[in-house]
This record gives C-alpha cells, sequence and structure tokens, in this order.
C-alpha cells in the first residue's frame, strides 16, 4: 500500500476528481454535479491562499498576485475582470459556465502522473464516451482509508478535509467511495453532522459553510447539461 505521504503529492483538486471517479473511471452520478464542487474548491483555496475574501456574500479580490497554478490562476482572472460584484453562487455557476476546462485539466494531470488512463468508446461512430480508470488503485485506497479513519474515530480534520466533505456531500461521492465500508452508517451519519456546520470552530469552517450552501444553490438552479 502506499505511504500516506505519497496522497500529499496529489493536490486537493486532485484528490476530489480522483475520489469522484468509480474504480472502473465513470464519473457516473457525480458526472455533472463535480463541477459546481471543483469550483467551490478552487475558491476555496484562493480563500486559504489570501487571494479573495467574502463579504455580505460577494467574492472580492484581496490580491491578484498569481498562485502559480494555472487552475486557480484562470478563476481568480475571471473573477479580478468582472465589472460588478456577484454573490457566491452566482459566482459558481458563472465559472461552471465559462467552460475554463477546469475538471478536463486536473485529469490531465492525473493521467500525466500515471494515476488515472484515457478509454473512449464510439457508438455509431457518432457518439462518444470517455472514462478514466484508476491505474494507481493503491493510491486512491490509501485516500479513501486514510478519510474514513480520520472521520468514524472523531479526529481532528484539516480545513481541506471538511471541504472535501462538503464536496463529496453535495457531489454524490460518499456512498461511491465509503459504501462498502464496515461503519458506513456511523461514517454517514458523522459526515452529515460534520458538514451541518452548527458550531463553525473558526473562519475555515465559516467559509466552507457559505461554500456549501452555495454549491447546493448552485447545483439546484443550474442547467445540469453545461459541460466544463
Amino acid at each position: 500500500m502506499n505511504k500516506p505521504e505519497e496522497n500529499s503529492k496529489l493536490t486537493f483538486l486532485q484528490k476530489i476528481v480522483l475520489l469522484a471517479l468509480d474504480d472502473k473511471g465513470w464519473f457516473g452520478s457525480s458526472e455533472h454535479k463535480i463541477k459546481f464542487g471543483i469550483v467551490g474548491a478552487i475558491l476555496f483555496e484562493l480563500y486559504q491562499k489570501e487571494r479573495i475574501r467574502f463579504s455580505n456574500d460577494e467574492v472580492v479580490v484581496i490580491n491578484a498576485r498569481s498562485t502559480d497554478d494555472v487552475i486557480l490562476d484562470r478563476v481568480l482572472n475571471v473573477i479580478k475582470a468582472a465589472k460588478k460584484p456577484r454573490s457566491l453562487r452566482s459566482w459558481i455557476q458563472r465559472i461552471v459556465y465559462k467552460k475554463l476546462l477546469l475538471r478536463k485539466t486536473v485529469l490531465k494531470q492525473l493521467i500525466r502522473d500515471n494515476v488515472i488512463s484515457r478509454e473512449e468508446y464510439t457508438l455509431m461512430v457518432v457518439f462518444y464516451q470517455t472514462k478514466f480508470p484508476i491505474v494507481n488503485i493503491e493510491l486512491k485506497r490509501n485516500l479513501q482509508e486514510q478519510l474514513y479513519d480520520s472521520i468514524v474515530s472523531g479526529k481532528q480534520l484539516t480545513d481541506q478535509e471538511v471541504m472535501l466533505l462538503v464536496v463529496m456531500n453535495n457531489c454524490k461521492m460518499v456512498r461511491k467511495n465509503f459504501g462498502g465500508y464496515l461503519q458506513y452508517i456511523k461514517l454517514r451519519s458523522r459526515i452529515n453532522e460534520i458538514t451541518q456546520f452548527k458550531s463553525p470552530a473558526n473562519e475555515n469552517e465559516v467559509v466552507a459553510k457559505l461554500l456549501q450552501t452555495a454549491i447546493s444553490r448552485a447545483i439546484m438552479t443550474s442547467n445540469v447539461s453545461i459541460h466544463v
């Protein structure tokens, strides 16, 4: 099995996309929802890197300097160029609609690092489907088991782990990753408890709560046939 430190080589967005795929490489029920989750995760990272802040449900750029991450910078540049303020939910929807190839870029990174592969199927030479089979299955298992153990044991989660649960909960990823685990019911209950944010422990959890509401509303009110 991979050592825990190998998981740390994955970026936050790579972890999200890897967990959104099933072992055969399909997004399944996460197919369209994950696009909104990814944008929410990017906004969380931009907040952590002190590039943006949230004021009265609006996104405000406080530092336009590059993050040295091509995906984060794409989103930061879009927000920076805005001519009028927008709500958090509106920004999530707008960024998804802009087709910035966010998910595709993360998938390419995972393919490059030999974590997943790409397979394409054609139907009547007109329609095609693409899947991304997991190549490094042990890496994914290690990621799942670390998260599972932390949640079930009641261990203090990192800010990124809390945000990861927000994305997983909104994007149909919990059962996909943990449905076969012995204490799945306990884990499911614990995730619901964590993501209710009844008493946010710090500012990062306050932001995660704002993003959870915005992601959920963006998914409900958007046309899920759009493609990123």
